[in-house]
């Protein structure tokens, strides 16, 4: 068992995007969000990738396309981009990467 904790952030034209609903938490043992502070991701198992985290959420993320729980979606193109931050730096792949403990992820539209 591990024990890492990482944030996250999803904006999407302008707006942060709340995830104080409870649909939202606590959907897996091994990488979840709570009531506490639904930013904070906490991880229980090694090895697993952001993209592990967000399908555990009733969304739907891939690296072009964002539908929100709320079935909104927000897609690349028509001059528009989502795009992913890991640590302050874009990284078009964060979807691939492991979860490490402090990791700070922004996904702006």
């Amino acid at each position: 068992k591990v024990d890492i904790k990482a944030s996250f952030q999803i904006i999407t034209q302008g707006t942060v995007r709340s995830f104080k609903n409870p649909k939202y938490h606590l959907k897996s043992p091994e990488v979840y969000i709570s009531t506490d502070d639904p930013t904070i991701v906490h991880v229980t198992k090694a090895g697993v990738t952001w993209n592990d985290f967000f399908k555990t959420l009733p969304m739907k993320l891939t690296k072009d396309c964002l539908t929100t729980g709320d079935g909104e979606t927000f897609c690349t193109g028509s001059g528009k981009t989502l795009r992913f931050y890991l640590n302050d730096n874009e990284n078009p792949d964060l979807l691939d990467r492991e979860i490490k403990d402090g990791d700070k992820v922004s996904i702006k539209f």
